[in-house]
């Protein structure tokens, strides 16, 4: 209730008390939809216009930001504050000049704005929506507020008049400035549940209401007693008077209502500052354990794989097996599976333009390329793993932090962890680096090298992310990851060395990894073409140059 109109009026009178009879020095912005006020006897006013949180309160510690200031109400410099006072039934605290013109500071919540009105009240300057609103004529929004009854009969009455509504509802009609935390303090000390109806009241019922309205207003328009309360470390509420409803979250008292206000809204800044890094870091762990999780799975299923290969082969062993069977117009041709216990009969589909023995070769190439998917995938399974654990281990770390401080902590100590995990620590924040699904390699002259992981991911790197000017590696006559080298991200050009070094990317992901030399072929990617209908991972080069390397990784860049 930073702005309700009970806090409201105690920041006014305050104001009147400390600033009325000085003058204003300055007057700028250096947040967005926040307006200083700095008066002569060092103090400044802070208002805030922000929809979200509207704020009025007194500070003697201010300093202008060198850049990204801008002056506003250039006219009031060097003027008297005569007096400040409260608009009697709105949240409209007004700042009256010696030369009679205002200073109107609106907390009317997404409508909020500070205007500079002239002694016939019409605005000659608005902090927002200067030009719907300059040169109209201000006018107060409210009336005298609407005060309880003398008498309970009469609170009584007008309760039976208004209709069997909730009674938080009702309340609001009579105390109108209350808001809904003041009104479930009142249901609360009545023991009155916030979702009774009007007629569901007792005669005691509406007495306890009526009797503890009048304390409420009476502590309301006294004394302030400034406090926060907390639920761990996160500030939930701000009020000028005990809320008993909140009596079992953590409570700090204070002197002053300036800064109570200020460390308010300062510890829930930061709390929100909290809750969107936690939040970004979260969800970046869920994603990557979801999608880590996804393909561990796919890879359980790929058993299927596995079983086709076999019978695969099987059915090629049985053609070759009974080349003598074979007639002239056959579809399908049925074998006794003399590789089964079982000796069951297994009929097989045959091409009618291949010969038996390429009908044979046929089933031993599918077999073969059955088990090369699968080994390709099962390669990463271990790498996969690693990263799902990692993941699901910094979720639970990050999951029960509640503090800024603890989130700093955090980074600072995991940093190469999160770094390992696709994060890099920047200002004592998280920043997301680039992400790509594929090994990522810095060589000399920092230039940036990525490696595919498998025949589908080949064709990701080569045809989508790859650039033209970038180079393209890839082991020759051997089955092997797609390599690019990004030019343009390091200093200059790649030299020699770095051109070597990833080549030597793709000799060590190639089936010829254990060699000390391996061919390697080089061209700039726009020479590279998929054929059309062409198996994954299958492209044709042109103006290719041959380098022997030694297949052997730089250092991993995370």
């Amino acid at each position: 209730m930073i702005a309700n109109y009970y806090t409201l009026r105690h920041i006014a009178r305050d104001l009147h008390s400390t600033c009325s009879g000085f003058r204003i020095e300055e007057i700028f912005c250096q947040n967005k939809n926040e307006l200083l006020i700095s008066f002569e006897n060092k103090q400044a006013l802070v208002v805030s216009c922000e929809p979200a949180s509207n704020y009025v309160f007194l500070r003697s510690d201010i300093h202008r930001a060198k850049k990204n200031s801008l002056d506003v109400f250039n006219a009031l410099l060097g003027k008297k504050a005569r007096t400040i006072f409260i608009q009697p039934a709105d949240r409209e605290i007004i700042l009256e000049l010696e030369d009679s013109q205002r200073l109107a500071l609106q907390l009317f919540g997404s409508k909020a704005n500070v205007l500079l009105l002239d002694t016939t009240h019409r605005v000659t300057e608005s902090f927002l929506r200067s030009k719907e609103i300059v040169g109209t004529t201000h006018e107060s929004r409210s009336s005298q507020p609407r005060l309880l009854p003398v008498a309970v009969e009469g609170f009584q009455t007008q309760l039976q008049t208004i209709g069997n509504i909730l009674i938080t509802a009702a309340l609001k009609k009579f105390l109108p400035f209350f808001g809904g935390m003041l009104i479930r303090e009142l249901c609360h000390h009545c023991r009155i549940q916030e979702q009774t109806l009007v007629a569901g009241l007792n005669e005691s019922d509406v007495q306890r209401l009526y009797s503890t309205s009048k304390e409420m207003l009476a502590q309301l328009e006294g004394a302030a007693s400034p406090r926060i309360y907390f639920r761990g470390a996160a500030p939930i509420a701000f009020s000028i008077i005990p809320l008993d409803h909140l009596g079992a979250q953590q409570m700090e008292h204070f002197d002053s209502l300036h800064d109570a206000i200020r460390i308010y809204i300062g510890k829930s800044k930061k709390q929100q500052t909290l809750l969107e890094e936690k939040e970004l870091l979260l969800q970046f762990f869920r994603q990557g354990i979801d999608r880590a999780e996804r393909t561990l799975k796919k890879m359980a299923e790929e058993t299927q794989s596995l079983e086709r290969a076999a019978q695969y082969e099987t059915m090629g062993k049985l053609l070759m097996a009974n080349l003598y069977q074979f007639n002239k117009g056959m579809k399908t041709i049925e074998l006794e599976n003399v590789f089964s216990p079982k000796r069951d009969i297994l009929t097989i589909p045959i091409e009618l333009n291949l010969s038996p023995v390429k009908n044979a070769e046929r089933y031993f190439e599918k077999a073969k390329k059955a088990r090369a998917s699968v080994q390709e995938k099962f390669e990463h399974k271990e790498e996969i793993e690693e990263r799902w654990e990692l993941l699901r281990h910094l979720n639970s770390l990050v999951t029960p932090l509640q503090t800024m401080e603890q989130f700093n902590e955090f980074v600072t100590t995991h940093t190469d962890e999160l770094a390992k995990a696709g994060y890099k620590t920047k200002k004592g924040s998280t920043e997301r680096i680039e992400q790509v699904p594929f090994r990522v390699f810095t060589v000399t002259g920092g230039f940036k090298v990525w490696a595919g992981k498998s025949s589908e991911n080949n064709d990701l790197l080569t045809m989508k992310y790859a650039k033209s000017g970038d180079l393209w590696f890839h082991a020759r006559g051997s089955g092997g990851s797609h390599v690019i080298l990004r030019v343009g991200t390091g200093k200059g050009e790649p030299s020699k060395r770095a051109i070597e070094e990833a080549a030597g990317v793709a000799a060590y992901y190639s089936k010829m990894k254990n060699a000390k030399n391996v061919p390697v072929a080089m061209t700039e990617k726009k020479y590279v073409r998929k054929p059309k209908g062409a198996p994954a991972g299958t492209v044709t080069i042109e103006r290719e140059k041959l380098l022997f390397v030694q297949p052997k990784l730089p250092s991993e860049t995370p």
